[in-house]
């Protein structure tokens, strides 16, 4: 992957936040505005990112290595925060609640 393509990309470490075991992980990012998007790049490669539109993205990625990079599309770029990382499971546990 080109340095350059990810120059305005934030590097996100999942290693805490994840198994070591796991090789896919539910990811839910918040996009503001609403009509925002973003650019997220997993390994192994990080050649093909995912397009994330707001307000709400979410869905699986491999987080193998565990590591991966957003990069916000659009100028001004927009703000965005990562909601929930981990199993599928504790996130429709915890919305439940």
């Amino acid at each position: 992957m080109s340095s350059k393509l990810l120059s305005n990309a934030t590097e996100v470490d999942l290693s805490g936040l994840v198994p070591a075991e796991a090789v896919t992980v539910l990811l839910r990012v918040t996009i503001a505005p609403p009509n925002g998007g973003i650019l997220i790049y997993v390994g192994p490669d990080y050649e093909m990112p995912i397009v994330a539109n707001g307000p709400v993205w979410e869905g699986h990625v491999d987080c193998q290595p565990p590591v991966i990079y957003i990069q916000p599309v659009g100028d001004p770029a927009p703000a965005w925060r990562i909601d929930h990382v981990g199993p599928e499971s504790e996130y429709r546990v915890a919305a439940a609640s």
